[in-house]
């Protein structure tokens, strides 16, 4: 018996021999990866064998792999630390294209750049050589004096739509102006209460139309504070300069607005109108006591403008004294309306704006300002109700206008104008003559290196060269 029991036990012994030989033999013929991949089958069904009490063999990776197979393992793991210094490379690379790329388009800005900036400086100068300012100026001229006969028009076939032409001509020629008071630094005018003023009335005028009381304040500023300052400011009918017709515009429009609203029944039924109308007339009801009807007035002409007036004026100082206070003080070249009227030491502004001492003109401006416009809001209620005063004082405004465009036409600009002209056409002959000469004497030196007889030639030329431009000069 015992020695069957060791010949059964032999049996078992060679028969596992002899599958873990046939297994060894298999695993030496597959491939490393797919080994590492039985190899965790293996784990994973010894360790789900040993938690459930059966008898399964334990895993040992030793004996499923070979050591030939745990060399190549090694030498595949080896190999990805050779790619790291690859990809460090690659990414080298990308970098310095990258790079290359911004650098590129950076040279291409910058040729952009100026090729745009030498575009801009041949449109200048074009546009100052004399033959394009006088035809500039011809335009402006036939324009100007077309826009006023149809304004004439507009008033006496179709006064009620006065303010459409009033808003097709302003808001042009307000761009125009910023855009050229930008380049000059003189944009801060147009901070003023002129301008603050064509707002109120272009808001006004589309979104509240049928309100009376606003359509009185707006009656009270332009016949007041903008009218008067067609005095003030000397605006001129000057037809060819577009700055100075600007300037006219924006005192005398917003009146002739007023004016074709106010008097609309008589313009459109061309009746004569009387010379004084009812008191109160479309400022309070008609039962209305006397006392009433001034207290009214006095509300709509003076108080509601006014109070317009000053909240402009605090708006004025929080930008100019407040937030651009600063920018102001770094930049003198910055043109404000205090700056100019004070520029002079000699003019009669500046001795009136500094009475109460240099460091108080600001608080100075202010205060003349304000009586500047309480005083000239007084004489509105008057062309309120009166339509033949209202016209012969927006006949008085256009006549100082015309009269200030006349002195300067025969008084200034008969002399600047054409000494500008001059100025310029000097200047021109000479850029030609100049770009000429460097012509010649780039083919003096070519012919210098071609010999004597050539040499000789381009003297000759030279010094004819130099005798027409000293005669072009002297013309």
């Amino acid at each position: 018996g015992g020695v069957a029991r060791m010949d059964g036990a032999r049996e078992v012994g060679a028969e596992h021999a002899s599958e873990r030989g046939s297994t060894e033999a298999a695993t030496e013929s597959e491939p490393v990866a797919l080994k590492a991949g039985r190899s965790a089958e293996l784990a994973l069904k010894s360790a789900g064998g040993s938690e459930s009490g059966d008898d399964t063999e334990a895993y040992d990776p030793y004996d499923y792999f070979s050591g030939a197979d745990l060399e190549q393992l090694e030498q595949a793991l080896s190999g990805s630390s050779v790619l790291l210094p690859d990809l460090g490379a690659m990414k080298k690379r990308g970098q310095k294209s990258l790079l290359s790329l911004q650098a590129a388009a950076s040279n291409r800005r910058g040729e952009l750049k100026s090729a745009l900036h030498a575009r801009r400086a041949e449109i200048r100068r074009k546009i100052e050589q004399p033959n394009f300012v006088l035809t500039v100026d011809k335009a402006s001229f036939v324009l100007f004096i077309i826009l006023l006969m149809v304004t004439e028009l507009v008033i006496l076939t179709a006064p009620r739509k006065m303010y459409v032409l009033y808003s097709v001509i302003i808001l042009p020629l307000m761009l125009a102006r910023y855009y050229t008071y930008k380049k000059d630094k003189f944009h801060y005018f147009m901070y003023d209460f002129c301008y603050f003023a064509q707002v109120v009335l272009l808001v006004s005028l589309y979104a509240m139309p049928a309100n009376t009381s606003i359509a009185q304040l707006n009656f009270a500023v332009a016949n007041g504070p903008l009218a008067w300052a067609v005095v003030l400011w000397r605006n001129s009918l000057v037809f060819h300069s577009v700055d100075k017709m600007t300037s006219s515009f924006i005192h005398l429009l917003p009146p002739l607005v007023t004016f074709s609203l106010r008097w609309d029944d008589y313009l459109a039924t061309r009746t004569l109108p009387r010379v004084y109308e009812n008191l109160g007339d479309g400022v309070s009801d008609a039962g209305a006591g006397t006392i009433s009807i001034v207290v009214q007035i006095m509300r709509r002409f003076l108080l509601y403008p006014l109070l317009a007036y000053i909240l402009w004026q605090l708006l004025y100082l929080i930008k100019t004294e407040i937030i651009s206070r600063r920018k102001l003080e770094t930049d003198p070249e910055i043109m404000t309306s205090l700056r100019w009227l004070t520029k002079d030491p000699r003019s009669f502004s500046y001795r009136v704006i500094t009475c109460l001492g240099p460091e108080r003109k600001t608080a100075a401006f202010v205060l003349f300002q304000c009586l500047y416009t309480l005083l000239t809001l007084i004489p509105t209620p008057f062309l309120w109700h009166s339509m033949l005063a209202h016209a012969l004082f927006l006949a008085a405004l256009f006549v100082v206008a015309l009269v200030n465009g006349a002195s300067y036409y025969f008084s200034v600009f008969a002399t600047r104008y054409m000494d500008k002209l001059a100025s310029r056409s000097g200047q021109s002959q000479r850029e030609k003559s100049d770009h000429g000469a460097s012509q010649v004497a780039n083919g003096s030196e070519k012919g210098s290196q071609k010999g004597s007889g050539a040499l000789q030639n381009a003297s000759t030329e030279t010094s004819i060269t130099s005798e027409t431009t000293d005669a072009t000069a002297t013309s």
